[in-house]
């Protein structure tokens, strides 16, 4: 017999009902236009470890001059990724990793990227900075082929064109924090 509280449900249709909950709003949403369809409410919120903070509108990310990357595959082939660098919207915020900031203001600190869903991808803020010459860090919001990005992913991603392995990519990218240590 499954083991409820009294008064309530039993535990596997207590879960069963809140995931069905959660994923009502989904649901109401999937039935319109998507966001980055039509602009509206897409925006990515970046924070530098002294608390200065900026949001960044889909059209305002479309509106900068592209920067491009060749992202690669697993099994080896690769591809082409436009979108905004993680280093320019970091300038346009007020850290400007161009100029010799010392290495304790990015050795020491972190770059977390932050899903709508909770996910996170941590980065040395090093990947970010042009002197160590890294490839890469670039918010998309398209395929290369212009088409949209699928809706579990989009409407904004990170794609760290320095990795082959997908597990920082953070999709549906909300986020962008500085941190320090």
């Amino acid at each position: 017999m499954p083991k409820t509280l009294p008064g309530c449900l039993p535990r596997r249709q207590l879960l069963g009902l809140s995931l069905a909950l959660t994923g009502m709003p989904r649901l109401a949403t999937a039935q319109g236009p998507r966001p980055a369809e039509t602009g509206a409410g897409v925006s990515i919120h970046v924070v530098l470890a002294d608390g200065t903070a900026r949001s960044f509108s889909l059209a305002e990310l479309q509106a900068m001059p592209p920067e491009t990357g060749t992202a690669r595959r697993r099994d080896g082939s690769s591809f082409e990724v436009k979108g905004v660098s993680v280093t320019t919207l970091l300038r346009l915020t007020g850290l400007d990793l161009s100029r010799k900031l010392g290495v304790q203001q990015v050795v020491g600190r972190a770059l977390v990227a932050r899903g709508a869903d909770g996910y996170l991808g941590v980065f040395g803020l090093a990947l970010a900075d042009p002197h160590f010459e890294h490839p890469p860090l670039l918010v998309t919001w398209a395929r290369s082929d212009g088409t949209q990005l699928p809706e579990r992913v989009g409407p904004l991603q990170l794609v760290n064109t320095g990795e082959v392995r997908t597990a920082r990519w953070v999709q549906q990218l909300v986020a962008l924090e500085v941190k320090a240590f």
